[in-house]
């Protein structure tokens, strides 16, 4: 999954929830002034700029290893953003007090290797979190992967071994975090109509969208009816809703 797209283009995707999972998820985790930390999986930058938002640029840092995170340090140029993998971090030992991975985990070829990278380089006592949609409660997601099974039947979704709340404290655990705790953030977004969702998905973002652009067009169409007919045709505005999984412990003594 490379993400070989425009930060524009994933914002208007799944940026429509994680800009507000991103308040929520930095709450959960008690970012709080004062604090240095660390953005994995950043992206273009959306949880980066919450972060910067609540501790100043040059308190927060980042990093992605996709295209995208071109977008972050255009976002954000005091962050130090670089580009990298979550499972080989570029920092020393306990530089930061946080470092949090927003809808990231489920990409990594290793997840508790990828969370346990994490608490490397936070310091002892300091706070690691992650979260992953809860991808059967990701309305967006689910839909698409269900209308796609009824044009090519036996076609495989997004999914993860950890993605309920229970799942990610075990992620959490699993990777030696301590005072581990797993909860559930809801999110939803509202479209003005049925085109501007799926205009998003023909930008190649993610694997859902990646599998649109590789289907012909007659099979795209035929995804699109079903898409249509899953969320009941609607005429105008509606809204579709999406949970989080996420897990918070801290880095043992």
């Amino acid at each position: 999954m490379t993400f070989a797209v425009s930060g524009d283009a994933y914002d208007n995707f799944m940026g429509r929830y994680s800009a507000p999972l991103a308040p929520l998820f930095a709450d959960w985790a008690g970012v709080e002034p004062g604090q240095t930390v660390l953005d994995v999986g950043c992206g273009s930058g959306i949880l980066t700029q919450e972060l910067a938002d609540r501790l100043g640029p040059a308190a927060v840092s980042a990093i992605d290893p996709s295209p995208l995170v071109e977008a972050c340090m255009a976002r954000l140029p005091e962050a130090d953003v670089r580009n990298g993998a979550a499972e080989d971090l570029p920092w020393p030992d306990g530089t930061f007090d946080a470092a949090l991975a927003q809808l990231v985990v489920h990409f990594l070829d290793d997840p508790v290797a990828g969370v346990a990278e994490m608490a490397r380089v936070v310091r002892e006592g300091g706070v690691v979190a992650a979260s992953s949609w809860d991808f059967p409660k990701m309305q967006l997601l689910d839909t698409f992967w269900k209308s796609v099974r009824e044009v090519e039947p036996g076609a495989e979704g997004e999914k993860f071994p950890y993605s309920t709340p229970e799942g990610m404290g075990e992620l959490g655990r699993g990777a030696g975090l301590v005072d581990v705790e797993s909860a559930a953030l809801d999110v939803e977004n509202r479209y003005s109509s049925f085109d501007a969702l799926w205009s998003s998905f023909q930008q190649g973002v993610g694997p859902g969208g990646q599998y649109l652009q590789a289907m012909p067009a007659e099979k795209q169409e035929a995804v699109r009816d079903a898409y249509f007919r899953q969320i009941a045709e609607p005429a105008g505005a509606f809204t579709l809703t999406a949970s989080a999984s996420a897990v918070r412990g801290r880095v043992p003594a």
